[in-house]
């Protein structure tokens, strides 16, 4: 799932007037000479080393005939400009359609390319610390799909900008610099209310999560007190058989099994005070063992993380707010 949508970020982030638009009609002969036109010239450019001006003539060619040749080509170019990602995406569009075609000469190229730079490519994540009804986050002038926030996504090497925008809100806008196979987090901060709005009063309301789970700790924190609660019961048995085994060697003397001062027993003294030190033997068994238990719940539920809080404000100033969180 996650992999479908960057492949679903990267093509947004690259065609996605092409994406919203419906799907193109068949060309005519005029729209075909422009296209083989811009093709060529963009060709003359590539092979110049041109590619800066020849990614664009590329691009206007495949809109005015989508060719699977001129795809292929859009791919190398952004390859040789370097921006990765977008090659990537390209190249991902040359497999779809290579693949439905049968063309299998250029679903091998594609396919190798894709394989070779995508351990490359670098991963920009937006995430939003509040989700606010109507609220429009952008990357370089791109909406940015709200089921894409919080994941990974490839984009180009180099500069972007991420805009955060929302009906009585200050805008946010924050600028990035991603190299490599560089991963960069970016956190959209929770957007303040605009003071000098006069639109009507926007009434959604903003849910602020201070942590990504309410309470992540809280089964650690059963299981810390589940192994203390086995160690008391433990070190309890523990004491228990240490008593029996007390009275057990006691009665060997005081029933004149055994002499206390040569310690010399009867067979049944000696059968009585044999027995004695095996309850012994499991008395410290299980004191030790209880013992360890009790301090291995503690340090399980001490290192637990804390609970995490629930804010709930409303989107305007005033009315009520409600809060759910605590720790113990």
């Amino acid at each position: 799932m996650i992999h479908k949508l960057i492949v679903l970020g990267i093509l947004a982030s690259t065609s996605l007037a092409a994406a919203q638009a419906p799907p193109p009609e068949q060309p005519g002969s005029a729209s075909i000479a422009a296209a083989e036109q811009l093709f060529n010239e963009a060709r003359t450019l590539f092979d110049k080393g041109d590619h800066a001006a020849a990614c664009p003539r590329f691009e206007a060619s495949y809109k005015l005939d989508a060719a699977l040749g001129t795809l292929l080509n859009i791919a190398t170019c952004y390859e040789k400009l370097g921006r990765l990602a977008s090659a990537w995406g390209r190249y991902r569009e040359v497999i779809a359609l290579a693949t439905k075609v049968g063309d299998a000469s250029r679903l091998k190229i594609a396919r190798e390319r894709a394989d070779a730079i995508e351990p490359t490519l670098p991963k920009l994540t937006i995430r939003a610390r509040s989700s606010i009804a109507g609220m429009v986050v952008t990357r370089d002038d791109v909406p940015v799909d709200p089921a894409v926030l919080g994941i990974g996504i490839y984009v180009d090497a180099g500069g972007h900008t991420i805009t955060a925008t929302a009906v009585g809100r200050k805008p946010f806008s924050t600028k990035v610099e991603v190299k490599g196979s560089e991963i960069k987090v970016v956190i959209l901060p929770e957007l303040a209310i605009d003071p000098d709005y006069k639109g009507p009063a926007p009434v959604a309301t903003t849910i602020r999560l201070e942590q990504d789970h309410f309470d992540p700790g809280r089964t650690r924190r059963i299981v810390g007190l589940s192994v203390s609660g086995v160690g008391i019961a433990t070190l309890v048995a523990g004491f228990g058989f240490g008593a029996v085994a007390r009275a057990t060697y006691d009665t060997a003397f005081e029933d004149d099994l055994c002499d206390r001062t040569t310690l010399a027993c009867t067979p049944k003294g000696q059968e009585r005070t044999d027995r004695a030190r095996s309850q012994s033997l499991v008395a410290n068994i299980a004191t030790i063992g209880g013992a360890a238990m009790i301090a291995g719940g503690v340090f399980i539920y001490l290192t637990a993380p804390s609970p995490g809080r629930i804010a709930i404000t409303p989107g305007v100033e005033g009315g009520a707010n409600v809060s759910f969180g605590g720790s113990w």
